[in-house]
């Protein structure tokens, strides 16, 4: 398991997905880690009073083309208002 990094100069670096803090892991050891993070993220889900963010990574916040940003009425209640509103006012 790897992971190829292309730098913009041009450079490719191949890291090691199996190894973390300078010590071995094996694929059994990534898989049990990702099941067990899922789980806790399922169980956390599953609590009614945990409600579901449309827009969890801030660095997509411009982005206005989710596939759920339609139902959470991101264009109406951000500050650019509607992408078709050619900026002015009716």
């Amino acid at each position: 398991l790897a992971f190829i990094r292309l730098k913009p100069n041009g450079e490719v670096f191949e890291e090691s997905i199996l190894e973390y803090n300078r010590q071995p892991r094996t694929a059994t050891d990534l898989a049990e880690e990702a099941w067990a993070r899922l789980e806790k993220l399922l169980i956390h889900y599953a609590n009614p009073s945990t409600g579901y963010l449309s827009r969890a990574l801030p660095f997509r916040e411009g982005e206005t083309d989710g596939d759920y940003d339609h139902l959470a009425r991101v264009l109406e209640w951000s500050a650019g208002g509607d992408a078709d509103d050619e900026g002015g006012e009716a």
